[in-house]
């Protein structure tokens, strides 16, 4: 449930991001809603009715709707069944989740930016043959 309220959040505010920006919220906001899509891929239900099922969920208001993996319905109102996630472990796992995707682009982006530099390659002697 989380996830998919924060994508149609990061969604909403891509809206009003000018140029290339917004292409990078989306893309984050489509990354958030893997969260779900693997949970109903593993438990059996078709990942990708369902989250569009929670999508109309969160955009009708209803913000506490998540995956049920136990249900043929595939989703319900979480905070009624009793299925709640603990704040901190979300909290910690997306901080270190973009932490990791940010570190890796940072990389990306000094190999690309800078060559090695190592020795030069040995030039060849000419066409000796021995």
């Amino acid at each position: 449930a989380v996830e998919i309220q924060l994508a149609l959040e990061l969604t909403r505010y891509a809206d009003t991001l000018p140029g290339l920006e917004q292409y990078a919220v989306r893309k984050f906001a489509s990354a958030l809603e893997s969260f779900p899509k693997a949970l109903a891929d593993n438990s059996g239900h078709r990942a990708t009715s369902v989250v569009d099922k929670l999508l109309e969920a969160h955009q009708d208001g209803k913000k506490n709707f998540g995956v049920d993996i136990e249900s043929e319905n595939s989703v319900c109102d979480a905070l009624e069944t009793g299925i709640l996630d603990l704040y901190v472990c979300k909290m910690w796992g997306l901080k270190y989740a973009v932490g990791a995707a940010a570190t890796i682009l940072r990389v990306d982006q000094i190999i690309m930016a800078k060559r090695a530099g190592g020795p030069k390659p040995r030039q060849a002697a000419g066409d000796e043959d021995d």
